[in-house]
This record gives structure tokens, sequence and C-alpha cells, in this order.
């Protein structure tokens, strides 16, 4: 779908939708992707649509009235060409478009003295409980089943959302009616897993507004990103890496780490494809009254005063701000080293601990992590690194997208066997022994001694790099490795263990339930279930093996009850497999 095709609001889907005869929406359901096989045309101000009969007329931009929309024939609008444009049209979505939303500055308060907030409104909690009940009829049908009416539903439950500020729930929605869309219409976008992800952070949302009487804030969300006071003393730049969102933007963010012992970034992130990345990071990104590139402020080093950043460690454009550069930073100074020095297992334990709240709740760089150690060489696509207490790391491809230079820098790093490198990545939480490298910077490794040094690869990086390598968009060079192999060094891949995920019967019925209808899982042979549940209390898992006992045989009738028990499972699965995988990690 063209970026420049217009966006329509999900309210008048969810009219068009429910005033079309029975026999339109069952023929949309039967091909719910008819509109992407017809002729798009854009001409002046108005998309025109030729359906091969009938000629189908759309406003540009966002389309959110009856008078945007007509069609030649005589059903117009209430006909299968209007609908069937429509429901392959992004929705608009809550998100700003901006590369910053409008912010709300708060002069008073810090991010940790933010004033509570009052209890729901009765609108605002019947909402939620509409739209905890469209996600139930979701479920009930399975994604595979949910077709027009039952989307036209969610649709109305969404926008209503919106208008009565529940922002969190309403751009969950979004994601959710996009994921539907694309899996029914078999779209090669489309993403099971991710789908029934953000399934569960919208139910679990309208759970906590609907039945909590006095829900956390982040659980509302904010149109507003508000900017409270922060005092840093000085940032000290890490690094920048590219951004591309599933909503079609794109950039790039700079990380600082300040002396108040938090992080903090600028950005630039907007509508269109990933080469927005590169523009963001060799042209500017606005910090206060500073308008730098990317690779300058991610290397440099910053004292500013009358500083303001939101509760994500965005920091403020404000015109009060004051931010001036004192040269380059350094990943060599104490506080930058105090994070490496830091043993993994207790990176860790800090993760996991903000893993179990929403994502808006977690701090700035929740899950970034500072390592340092000796490349041994490639397995498969992703390198090998091992850490002074000889834990292996496996360090993967950020994004594979020909655009950047992970994958180049990766494969140019694995002619380097023994070079020592300080990393900096995200830890992935099912995976903590595969860490995603954003940066790395030369290691002096006290436990070689110099003359070994010498022979060992090294890396000789230009003056412009300040010492490190933002691997997304630098581009490393065989000149900059000292003594680099002529060929990779390469080891087997690295194997999945050999012990299966134990909690694979409930995630598979549960997939199976939300894919195919709540009622799938009791259609299967009720021998198999009963070998399923009996294999979990073996393992250990007795609250595992109850819930599976209720997702297939408890009542099918009762809507509510099973989306309550789809939330369950979920909310099991997803804290099992983080401490599951902890667990496993610190004994690898």
């Amino acid at each position: 779908m063209s970026e420049n095709r217009p966006k329509v609001s999900g309210s008048l889907v969810a009219t068009i939708i429910e005033s079309a005869p029975d026999r339109v929406r069952r023929r949309l359901d039967r091909s719910p992707d008819e509109a992407m096989k017809w002729d798009w045309q854009f001409q002046g101000d108005t998309w025109q649509v030729d359906t091969g009969g009938e000629t189908v007329y759309l406003a540009a931009g966002e389309i959110r009235t009856l008078e945007e929309v007509r069609c030649t024939c005589l059903l117009s609008p209430n006909c299968f060409h209007v609908m069937a444009c429509l429901t392959v049209l992004e929705t608009q979505t809550v998100e700003p478009t901006a590369a910053e939303p409008p912010t709300v500055h708060v002069e008073e308060e810090g991010p940790d003295d933010q004033p509570p907030t009052d209890a729901l409104s009765d609108k605002q909690r019947q909402t939620a409980q509409a739209l905890e009940q469209s996600v139930a009829r979701v479920l009930q049908v399975g994604v595979s089943n949910a077709g027009v009416t039952i989307q036209a539903g969610l649709q109305r439950s969404v926008h209503q959302c919106r208008a009565v500020g529940l922002h969190r729930a309403a751009s969950l929605g979004i994601r959710v009616i996009s994921g539907v869309t694309q899996f029914r219409a078999r779209s090669p976008l489309a993403d099971p897993p991710q789908l029934i992800a953000d399934l569960t952070d919208l139910l679990e949302t309208a759970h906590q507004l609907t039945h909590h009487p006095n829900p956390e804030p982040f659980w509302l969300g904010t149109a507003r990103r508000e900017q409270f006071p922060v005092r840093p003393k000085r940032l000290h730049g890490l690094l920048a890496e590219p951004v591309v969102s599933r909503s079609g933007h794109a950039g790039a963010i700079a990380w600082f780490l300040g002396e108040d012992g938090n992080f903090y970034s600028g950005s630039d992130v907007r509508p269109g494809e990933i080469q927005l990345a590169r523009d963001a990071y060799r042209g500017g990104i606005e910090i206060g009254p500073l308008i730098q590139p990317g690779r300058q402020l991610a290397r440099g080093l910053y004292v500013g005063s009358q500083m303001t950043a939101s509760t994500d460690g965005r920091l403020g454009r404000g015109k009060k701000v004051k931010l001036v550069q004192q040269g380059d930073s350094s990943w060599q100074t104490e506080i930058v080293q105090q994070r490496f020095a830091q043993p993994l297992s207790d990176q860790w334990h800090v993760i996991y601990r903000h893993a179990a709240t929403p994502e808006e709740a977690r701090p700035a760089g929740w899950n970034l992590t500072f390592v340092q150690g000796a490349l041994l060489g490639a397995s498969g696509p992703e390198l090998l690194l091992r850490l002074a207490d000889t834990t292996t790391l496996r360090l993967g491809i950020a994004n594979d997208d020909e655009a950047l230079e992970f994958r180049g820098n990766l494969t140019m790093l694995s002619h380097a066997p023994g070079l020592r490198v300080q990393v900096i990545g995200r830890t992935l939480l099912e995976e903590p022994t595969r860490l995603v490298p954003l940066a790395i910077s030369s290691w002096e490794d006290p436990s070689v001694a110099a003359n070994e040094l010498e022979s060992l690869p090294q890396l000789e990086l230009p003056e412009s790099f300040s010492g490190r390598v933002m691997l997304g968009f630098d581009k490393l060079l065989r000149k900059h490795i000292r003594h680099a192999q002529a060929k990779p060094v390469v080891f087997p891949p690295v194997q999945p263990s050999a012990m299966d995920d134990p909690l694979s019967p409930l995630a598979r019925r549960a997939l199976s339930a939300a894919l195919a209808g709540i009622a799938a899982p009791r259609q299967a042979n009720v021998h198999s279930i009963a070998q399923e549940t009996a294999q979990l209390q073996q393992y250990g898992f007795a609250t595992a093996a109850g819930l599976l006992h209720t997702l297939t045989l408890g009542p099918s009738a009762d809507t509510a009850q099973a989306a309550e028990t789809f939330l369950a499972v979920q909310l099991y699965l997803r804290g099992c497999r983080y401490e599951l995988a902890r667990a496993r990690a610190s004994f690898a």
C-alpha cells in the first residue's frame, strides 16, 4: 500500500460496514483484499479506483466523512466497492507523525514526582468495558473468522477510546485492527506472533481500565508527551541507532548517559522509508537550541541548564533550554566504564525487573547492556563474544536492511578473532545470551600481556569516529582492523537447546484459540489434551496444567470468561518464558 494513499477514520469505516446490507458484508468477508487488485490512480486532489466496472473516488489525506467518498454504483456509499477500498486503507493512527509530539511542560515536578491522576470517569470506564467486550468477540470467533462486522465493532470501540482520552488503548487497538486486516488478507506483512502479543496488550489494558479502581497513569496513556525538569549536569554521548517502526516511521536516535545516572535521548523520526534514518544521522537532530547531526550528538559531551525530558528520557526542545557542547565524549570516562564493570548477571536482573511492567512505564534505556570481551568469530549470521567470566554471547543483526551497515560490519568483525572490544547493545528478553549490538569500541584487556596484544587484531578507527563504531551507520573497512585475517573465522551454527519448550502445549493451544476461535482447542482429541496436561504436571507447571484444562474444557459460550482465560494464559506464558530464559542464561 502506497504511503501516499489516504488514511481513513476508524469511526467512518465502522459506520459504513454497519449500514451495509448483509450480502455486501458477506462478500467482503470472502474477499477482504479485493481492492488491492484494483487500479489506484491519483489525479489532482482525489484518488480514483477503477474496480473493472465502477469507479470509487476518495479524498486525499485523511477521510473522515461520507462526503469524501463516493462510487459510481447505485448502492454508494453502502456498496461493496467503497467498503473494499476503505478496509484496505490504513486507519488513522493515534500516534503523532512528527518527529516529536506536542509537549506539556511541568515546571515543578520531576519524573518521579508526578501529581496523582484522578480516577477514571464513568464514561472512560464504560468505554474500556466496551473495548474489552469487542476484543472478547474477536477472540470468540478467532482472528481468521473476524469478519467486517466484528472488525467494525472493534473500530468503533477504538475510536471511542481515543475520543475519551484512553490513548494507550486506542494506539494498541489501531495495531490490532491493522494486524487482523493483514492476517485475513494473507498479506506478506502479517505477523501472527506479534498480533497475538498486541491482542494480549490490548486486552490487558482494557481489563486494567475496567476492573482496577484506580489504574496507574500509564494504562491510560497520553496524547502529549509531558516534559519535566531534569538536571543531568553533563550528557555523555554514547551511540546512535537507526529507528524503523511498524507504523511506517524511520529516523535515528542519539543516546546519552547523564551524570545523574539516567539515560537520555534525542531523535528525529518521521513518516517514511528507512533512508530517513541515514538522513537523521548525517543531517540534524534538534535538542533545545542545538541542531546537530546524529553522528555528532552521539559522540559529543554537553553541558546544559533548564533542561527538560519526558519520562522515557526524550530531551525537550523548549526555548528556555540552554545546551552547549564541551568537546567529544569518551567511553573511557569513569561514569561509562562503571557501566561496563557491572556484572552481566546484575544487568540482567535490572532488565527483567523492568520487563514486568508495560513498555510505557519502563525507564529510558532499560535494556541497554554494557559488555566487554574477545571476539571469537562467526556462527551463522551471528558473532561470538567471550566475556572475561567465560560467558559466551551471540551478537545478532539488529536490522538486516541493505540501507544499514549491521550485517556488513558484523561480517567484517568475523575476520578479527581475538579482537578485544566493548559493546553496547540490547538484551533480548527471551534470549538473554543473544545481544543485539549497537556500537563497539576497543578494549584494553588487563589480562593480556603487552607483547601478546601486539599480535592480536586491533581497531584503528578514523579520528572522526571518536573511538567507537555505530554499527548501523558507520562502515567498517579492512583498513580499520589491524591484523585482520583474510578469511572469516566461522564456527558451526549454534544449535537450539535440546530441551524443548516445556510450555509449548499451552502456547500451541492458546495460539489456536486466538487464530481459530476460543472453541478451537476444545475440538482437539480429549486423549491428546490429557497427555499434554499430564506432561505439564510432570515438568512441575501445575498452574500451566490448570490453565490448559480451563482453556480446552471450560465453558466456551461465556465470551467474557473465555477472554479472561486467554489473557491469563498469555500473561502466564510471558512471565514464565522470561524467568526460564533468565534462569537458563544464568547456568549457561
